[in-house]
């Protein structure tokens, strides 16, 4: 088994809708890393339901596109944390701590609970949460420690 790693939604969209994102060099060289370290990558549940909201309200897919993008996203390797009480608690506390929802506090939570990097895209989240240990912004991924 390789090391761990959480990604955000911000990332992980990275690797399967290229229209109108910013830093696919780099999310292209996350996951290269990824898979060379044959890490494990792990979400909260509920990055697919963000994942599904972005593919309805921010793409123009047919209904065959998406069914396609679905499959896209169901061969990226993650492993799908399920809710539990402790990831709740520590969800909502971070998000107290930092000012987050409890959306975009899910993700550091499953990062500290893991004890393991947690990469994401979004600027904001990450000047919330960079004084968390491990916490990295996918612009500065080739300096991150594994």
């Amino acid at each position: 088994m390789g090391p761990k790693i959480v990604v955000d939604t911000s990332v992980l969209i990275k690797w399967f809708k290229t229209r109108g994102e910013e830093l696919l060099g780099e999310a292209g060289q996350l996951l290269e890393e990824i898979e060379r370290h044959h890490a494990e990558v792990h979400v909260p549940a509920l990055l697919l339901y963000e994942v599904g909201n972005i593919l309805l309200l921010k793409t123009r897919l047919g209904l065959t596109a998406l069914d396609e993008a679905v499959e896209r996203l169901e061969a990226l390797p993650f492993v799908v944390a399920p809710p539990a009480t402790p990831l709740f608690k520590r969800a909502l506390r971070l998000g107290r701590e930092f000012g987050l929802t409890f959306y975009d506090a899910s993700f550091p939570a499953l990062s500290v609970e893991l004890d393991c990097p947690f990469v994401t895209a979004d600027q904001r989240l990450f000047e919330r949460t960079h004084s968390l240990q491990r916490v990295c912004h996918l612009s500065r991924v080739g300096s991150m420690t594994w």
